[in-house]
């Protein structure tokens, strides 16, 4: 049924939402329930909720004037331009309802005029200032050096620990995080770690041959060496022989 509403239909639909006061989150929300792969983006909605907002009321594309404007032409590579400038995230879809001209124009216009390409974010596992990135490189040095000196050995008594976040919701896909960039440039970074409302945080610790332990921090359980040795103590009673390497490690 949804493959059955115009471009009008749909914006019908934003401007009916509108007016019973709905808020893009939920306007957008209402119409992929009901469009769903047919829907129209997010961006799309707020939009449209902007134009009614400051008073249109057709639903209809602007009339233009005149002859029909080159696709590719500097006015609306300068366009897209500008749109790319306020947002690197647009898709060619999006581009092409705001410039009016088609998504293969807009896609010329990005790869041939402007010489952009798509480029995904680079998961990084912090945005680390540049002290801490010191310190990184300091201790990285210091364990490369005792590796050259006691070799194999060195790297089977190496036990890490590290905690993080475990989510109930996946987080924004690198593919929604890709922007339009210039061909050479480096890709945009993002963090791996994304806050949200439903986590439980675990700590672990490994060696070379893999997980030795995995605690699932309680709600409310501060985090901290105190907290943290104890639960391993209390594991290595119970956990493989390995185990004891942690208790060593933090006693």
């Amino acid at each position: 049924m949804a493959e059955s509403f115009s471009k009008q239909d749909v914006r019908s639909l934003m401007k009916f939402q509108f007016l019973q006061g709905k808020k893009p989150p939920d306007m957008f929300r209402e119409l992929q329930q009901v469009l769903g792969k047919c829907a129209p983006t997010e961006q799309t909605v707020r939009k449209w909720y902007r134009l009614f907002a400051e008073g249109r009321e057709s639903v209809e594309d602007n009339d233009r004037s005149g002859r029909p404007m080159t696709a590719t032409n500097e006015t609306v590579v300068k366009k897209v331009q500008e749109l790319l400038d306020d947002d690197r995230r647009r898709t060619c879809e999006e581009l092409a309802e705001d410039v009016g001209v088609s998504v293969g124009s807009v896609h010329t216009i990005l790869t041939e005029r402007l010489h952009l390409q798509k480029k995904f974010c680079k998961w990084v596992p912090h945005l680390l200032t540049g002290e801490q990135k010191m310190q990184r490189t300091v201790a990285s040095s210091s364990h490369l050096r005792r590796f050259h000196r006691e070799g194999e050995d060195f790297l089977s008594r190496i036990v890490a620990g590290d905690e993080t976040w475990v989510y109930s919701w996946d987080p924004e896909t690198k593919a929604q995080s890709a922007e339009w960039l210039p061909a050479h440039s480096p890709r945009p970074q993002k963090a791996i770690r994304k806050q949200g409302a439903m986590k439980i945080m675990h700590v672990m610790f490994f060696d070379s041959q893999g997980i030795l332990l995995n605690w699932a921090v309680p709600q409310g359980t501060t985090v901290n060496g105190t907290t943290t040795s104890g639960f391993c103590r209390r594991s290595c009673a119970q956990q493989y022989e390995r185990s004891a390497l942690i208790c060593w490690n933090l006693a």
